[in-house]
C-alpha cells in the first residue's frame, strides 16, 4: 500500500515488487478511453466456485461511504459512467438484504447488479499487508524506536529528511505515539502505509497513515542492486531484502536512509487496517486501485496467481472477486491491482513475493 493513506496504503518498493497502498482517491481529471470488452459471468474462470458472501460482506463496508458521498465515474467500454449516490443506495440496500454467509445468493446479488467487463491490457497484480511490531507506550532500554504522529507545522513543502528526523529533529516535541524496537520493522511498516503495533503493557494500537514528510522516495531494494547486494529485481524480494536488513544493522541504517521519504501515524482507533476509502480493509477481499478508472466500491474480478507458501518460484492459481478499497502512488492503469493480505507471517511472505501478471475484470453498476 501506496506512500499515501492504507495500507494498504503507498509507493512501490520497486525492487520488492512491495508498495504502500493508501493513498487518497480522486475522480479522473482526463477520462482517457480504457479498451474494455462485455463478457458473460459463466465466462469467467472460477466465478462459480469463488465464496461471493465473503466479498459482499466486504462490499458493504463500503456502502456507508458510497451513499453518502459525492458522484463517482467508472471506466466503461462505452467511456465513463457516472454512478450517484442514489443509484449506489438501491445496491447497497440490495446487499443488505442477503443473509451474510448466503454464497448462492451474494452470486446472485453481483450477477444481478452489476455486468462484467474486461479490462483490454495485460494486468499488474502485487501484494501488502499489515505488519506488526512489538512496542510499548514509554521508551525503555528495548523500546527506543520513536513512532511519529503528524507535526503540526507540516504543510505540503519538503521537510526534515528520514536522516533527519532519525537523528532527532522532532525530539522533545511531543510527537511520540509509542516505541518500538525494531527500526526495520518501522521501515515496513512505513512503506506499508499501515500496521500494528503490539503493546508490552498489554492491549495494541493500530496505525494509519496521517501524512509524510513531502521528500522523495527511493526504493532500497534498486539500492541493493546498486551495491550488488542482488543482482536482479527477480532476487530483491522483500522478505529477500528484510533479511539482508536485519543481518547488517550498520549498513541497514545507511541504506534504508536513502529513501528521505519519511511518514507519519495516527492511531486509527480500530481493528484493523484501514484503507483509502476510509473502511476497514478485509483479508484478500480487499484491493488497491487506480482511482482515475476506478472508483471505491468496484466489485473486480481478478485472475493472477500467487507465490506458494514455503516453496520459492512457485506460484498457483489465484481468482477471486475482490472490492475497490484503497489506492497508491504505484498503482497506475486501469488493470493495475495490490491485493490486501492482512496480518501474519503468511500475509508478508505472499504480499513480499507476489508480482504477477493476470487480467481484471470490473464490474459496473447497472443503472436504473
Amino acid at each position: 500500500m501506496r506512500w499515501s493513506v492504507l495500507s494498504g496504503v503507498v509507493a512501490l518498493l520497486a525492487a520488492a515488487g512491495l508498495l504502500a497502498a493508501c493513498a487518497d482517491g480522486t475522480s479522473p481529471a482526463n477520462e482517457q478511453r480504457v479498451a474494455m470488452a462485455p463478457i458473460s459471468f459463466n465466462e469467467i474462470s472460477g466465478w462459480a466456485d469463488d465464496k461471493h458472501a465473503d466479498a459482499l460482506a466486504s462490499f458493504r463496508r463500503s456502502c456507508p461511504k458510497l451513499t453518502a458521498g459525492p458522484d463517482t465515474k467508472i471506466a466503461t467500454d462505452g467511456g465513463f459512467k457516472t454512478i450517484t449516490p442514489a443509484e449506489w443506495k438501491k445496491i447497497c440496500d440490495s446487499a443488505a438484504a442477503v443473509k451474510p454467509g448466503d454464497d448462492r445468493a451474494s452470486r446472485d446479488f453481483f450477477e444481478e447488479n452489476f455486468r462484467p467487463l474486461v479490462v483490454q491490457v495485460a494486468g499488474k497484480f502485487t501484494g501488502y499487508f499489515e505488519p506488526e511490531m512489538r512496542g510499548s507506550k514509554a521508551p525503555s532500554r528495548l523500546f527506543t524506536v520513536p513512532v511519529y504522529k503528524r507535526p503540526t507545522d507540516l504543510t505540503d513543502k519538503p521537510y526534515y529528511t528520514r536522516a533527519e528526523i532519525e537523528q532527532g529533529a522532532l525530539k522533545g516535541k511531543g510527537l511520540e505515539i509509542a516505541y518500538v524496537q525494531d527500526p526495520v520493522a518501522l521501515f515496513e511498516v512505513q512503506v506499508q502505509g499501515s500496521g500494528r503495533i503490539q503493546l508490552a503493557e498489554g492491549g495494541s494500537i493500530n496505525l494509519g497513515f496521517d501524512g509524510s514528510n513531502n521528500r522523495p522516495y527511493t526504493a532500497i531494494g534498486n539500492v541493493l542492486i546498486e551495491m550488488g547486494v542482488f543482482t536482479s529485481k527477480e532476487q530483491a524480494t522483500w522478505p529477500a531484502i528484510r533479511d539482508w536488513l536485519k543481518r547488517n544493522p550498520a549498513q541497514a541504517r545507511d541504506v534504508m536512509r536513502k529513501n528521505e521519504r519519511y511518514i507519519f501515524f495516527k492511531d486509527t482507533r480500530t481493528q484493523g487496517a484501514v484503507g483509502a476509502e476510509g473502511v476497514q480493509l478485509t483479508a484478500q477481499r480487499s484491493l488497491a486501485i487506480d482511482t482515475a478508472f476506478t472508483p471505491y466500491g468496484t466489485p473486480i474480478w481478478i485472475d493472477t496467481v500467487r507465490p506458494v507458501a514455503r516453496k520459492p518460484g512457485a506460484t498457483e492459481p489465484y481468482r477471486r472477486l475482490v472490492i475497490a478499497q484503497d489506492a497508491g502512488t504505484a498503482i497506475q492503469g486501469p488493470a493495475r491491482g495490490d491485493v490486501f493480505f492482512g496480518t501474519g507471517t503468511q500475509a508478508a511472505d505472499w504480499a513480499g513475493r507476489m508480482n504477477s501478471g493476470g487480467r481484471a475484470i470490473v464490474l459496473v453498476p447497472n443503472k436504473g
